[in-house]
């Protein structure tokens, strides 16, 4: 009896043991193509942003105006992507468990492609006088901000009623890995989250929605339903 009792520990813990190693294979299958899926798109992106910084030195070149509206078409369709882009990282981030070094390096690249776009959405204006605001928003953990998934919630929403009028940066304050994030919260001295910056005007405190349309409406050159 004690004999069988022993095999019957012995077989459980094989079994447990291939479950365990088959759960540890497959998480790993898993994490590899979530990290090459996004590698893959970082890469499209940064051909992507090749080609328009390309478009638009041909047309501040040739001083062609005419052109503009389908490189701004161009554009927006990029800003989108860079969107899916951004959930799809987030997601991935909350469910990984292992390869967290490739996370750190993508999220790292994602930031610099969102800083990329910024600077190409202000040449945008000046070449191309698109009809569009800038916001950076700067948070961090739900210790540090109690308002931030509140005043995440706020842009998405005006987000949702401007599109491709209005564009939305995040930044992630703690990660001062890269040095352009520590750089961007000297140059709009965010030292308190939520921070908001809407056209270079920063404002360090919880913004709701009527603060924020009112601000980004006096930018405008077309008042759309929602400005008046």
């Amino acid at each position: 009896m004690r004999r069988l009792s022993r095999d019957k520990y012995i077989i459980a813990g094989g079994i447990t043991l291939g479950i365990f190693l088959l759960g540890l294979f497959l998480g790993l299958a898993i994490e590899g193509k979530r990290v090459n899926y996004i590698e893959s798109v970082s890469r499209k992106q940064n051909l992507d942003f090749s080609s328009l910084q390309l478009q638009y030195a041909f047309i501040d070149q040739l001083s062609q105006e005419k052109n503009c509206h389908a490189v701004q078409k161009t554009f927006e369709q990029n800003i989108n992507n860079l969107e899916s882009t951004r959930i799809r990282l987030e997601n991935f981030d909350r469910e990984a468990k292992l390869n967290k070094n490739e996370f750190e390096l993508l999220k790292n690249e994602y930031i610099l492609a969102q800083i990329r776009y910024w600077l190409l959405a202000e040449r945008t204006k000046k070449l191309c006088g698109a009809d569009i605001v800038n916001i950076l928003y700067f948070f961090s953990d739900e210790r540090e901000c109690s308002d931030c998934e509140k005043q995440a919630f706020v842009l998405t929403y005006l987000k949702k009623k401007f599109k491709d009028k209005l564009l939305i940066f995040s930044f992630d304050s703690k990660f001062e890995s890269e040095p352009m994030v520590p750089l961007l919260k000297k140059t709009y001295n965010v030292t308190a989250y939520p921070t908001v910056v809407i056209e270079g005007k920063s404002e360090a405190k919880f913004q709701d929605k009527d603060s924020i349309l009112k601000e980004i409406c006096s930018y405008y050159k077309e008042k759309t339903e929602d400005c008046k």
